[in-house]
């Protein structure tokens, strides 16, 4: 069983993932890949999730140790219940799931078609939403365990030309801040993850490559590492790299000085 391993993140005990049941969506590749090497190498259960069965199976086998892999597609209600069931059936009941799993979209909203929106909420705001719920009652019967969204910078900044997939974005952020005080009490923790650039295939899959000079992308393991510390120090917020929660900062306290940056920084695309 897992236990609190005497660290505290702004009041709460952390969870230790050595013998703890970790899920993971999107753990096929990219960052969802990376938190279940790491999760494993502390002596987690793994849980996988992604819609390629050939792909989980590939990495289940580059992790070792105890895991289970589960196809199935987040963005469909039934398939994420039956993914967890299954799981859990393997596994034993979710101690920590990490809500991974996402799509992106650029270009400028005018062009963007409908469809396209919908698609997105779909598999980034109801591809969390799933999968939350399916592990949030055993939890609180439970009394213990701890929840992670995956989000990003782009949930926290109105980012242009990424207006769609900000709105997800933020949308997850809403939901796990409001989500973190109410469970708080009940024993059950939930973190926040906002990477910035990661170097992964989320840009080729969402049809345009990343070409600004700043910032620079960072690694998966980078992104991993930070999700891993957030179960473990029970930290409600992470920015990776941390110099993000201060341009936050600069966000809130002078909007306008953001802005002006922002029109300045996509000065060639506006």
């Amino acid at each position: 069983m897992p236990t609190t391993d005497g660290k505290q993140g702004r009041g709460r005990p952390g969870l230790s993932l050595d013998g703890a049941t970790v899920v993971i969506t999107g753990a096929s590749r990219g960052i969802g890949r990376a938190v279940a090497v790491q999760a494993a190498r502390r002596g987690a259960r793994v849980g996988l999730i992604a819609r390629s069965a050939a792909d989980l199976e590939k990495v289940r086998g580059e992790i070792g140790g105890t895991s289970a892999t589960a196809p199935a597609d987040v963005a469909d209600r039934d398939q994420v219940g039956a993914a967890i069931r299954s799981l859990e059936e393997a596994l034993g009941p979710t101690d920590v799931l990490v809500a991974n799993a996402g799509i992106g979209a650029y270009g400028a909203f005018s062009d963007i078609p409908v469809d396209e929106v919908e698609r997105l909420v779909r598999v980034n705001l109801l591809g969390t939403v799933y999968p939350l719920k399916a592990v949030l009652p055993g939890m609180l019967e439970r009394g213990r365990g701890h929840l992670v969204v995956v989000s990003s910078v782009a949930g926290r900044f109105g980012s242009p030309f990424e207006a769609a997939y900000a709105a997800t974005k933020f949308g997850q952020t809403g939901l796990a801040e409001a989500m973190s005080v109410e469970l708080e009490a009940r024993g059950v923790g939930v973190s926040i993850v906002n990477p910035g650039v990661v170097d992964t295939d989320f840009f080729a899959t969402r049809g345009h490559a990343y070409d600004r000079p700043f910032p620079k992308p960072i690694s998966a393991d980078r992104v991993a590492a930070a999700v891993v510390g957030a179960v473990e120090s029970g930290r409600r917020e992470v920015f990776v790299p941390r110099w993000f929660k201060y341009a936050l900062a600069v966000r809130h306290l002078s909007p306008g000085l953001y802005a002006r940056g922002t029109r300045r920084s996509f000065k060639d695309q506006l």
